[in-house]
């Protein structure tokens, strides 16, 4: 009767001792937290060697990654705080372009050939410390290259373009819509002028035949008649000189294409 109980004490010893290494296993297999934190102190690593290198932009999303709710608490504080101290140095541009003395929003920007925005929107757009070309691209209305310079810590720095104008401007017109008719002007004076010589001429030249009809006809000497002939051709001259350039100066007016 001994030896049965004491066979059945060790059988009950071994289960209850198995049981206890079951309950003691099965939290370690199922929380397993080294792949989650090797995992974050690694993106660390790497946000601190990009931040190194003035890669600012992957850095930051490195530190994002490590700042991640199942990262453990230390790692995550770390890089919190180092995600905001990169964010105050981070450059930032701001897009814009014009034509035709307004905004347009329809060009896509390329930042170093790598498109950067479909549409310009106001919003600011980081980019890594040093040289950089900005590409504007505008269906229909050309392309523009802006070479820039991007500082640490410089924020919402403009950017714009200018595109050329897609249809010409118009001249401007006068409150009549057309301009003062000079050609027309100086040819219409220029027949008065003439005729108005003319008929002088002509007037002196029949005062002069009327006298010598009266004091020496027909026997007056050849430079008086010579004189008299003279006249009559400048007369005849300046009549045809003046009409011409009045017919002229209406011509000029008529077909002006600015009536």
């Amino acid at each position: 009767m001994g030896a049965r109980s004491f066979s059945a004490a060790l059988a009950g010893a071994a289960l209850l001792a198995s049981a206890t290494a079951g309950a003691q296993e099965a939290p370690a297999a199922a929380i397993d937290t080294g792949a989650p934190k090797a995992e974050c102190v690694g993106q660390l690593d790497r946000a601190q060697s990009l931040q190194s290198a003035r890669k600012l932009r992957e850095a930051r999303a490195s530190y994002l990654a490590c700042s991640a709710p199942a990262c453990p608490e230390l790692v995550r504080e770390d890089c919190s705080k180092s995600l905001v101290e990169l964010d105050a140095t981070i450059p930032t541009v701001v897009f814009s372009a014009r034509a035709d003395g307004r905004d347009v929003t329809d060009a896509r920007v390329l930042l170093d050939g790598e498109a950067v925005s479909t549409a310009l929107d106001g919003h600011a757009v980081a980019l890594d410390p040093g040289n950089h070309v900005a590409r504007f691209e505008r269906t229909g209305g050309g392309v523009f290259e802006v070479r820039l310079v991007a500082r640490e810590g410089e924020k919402n720095r403009p950017v714009s373009a200018t595109f050329m104008s897609s249809t010409p401007a118009e001249k401007p017109k006068t409150e009549s819509g057309r301009g003062f008719p000079v050609l027309p002007v100086i040819l219409g004076g220029t027949g008065l002028l003439a005729l108005g010589g003319s008929f002088y001429v002509r007037l002196n030249a029949d005062s002069d035949a009327d006298r010598l009809r009266n004091s020496c006809a027909p026997s007056c000497d050849q430079s008086s008649r010579d004189a008299l002939s003279d006249k009559l051709v400048v007369a005849n001259v300046a009549l045809g000189v003046g009409i011409g350039a009045i017919a002229l100066a209406a011509a000029t007016w008529l077909f002006d294409p600015r009536h």
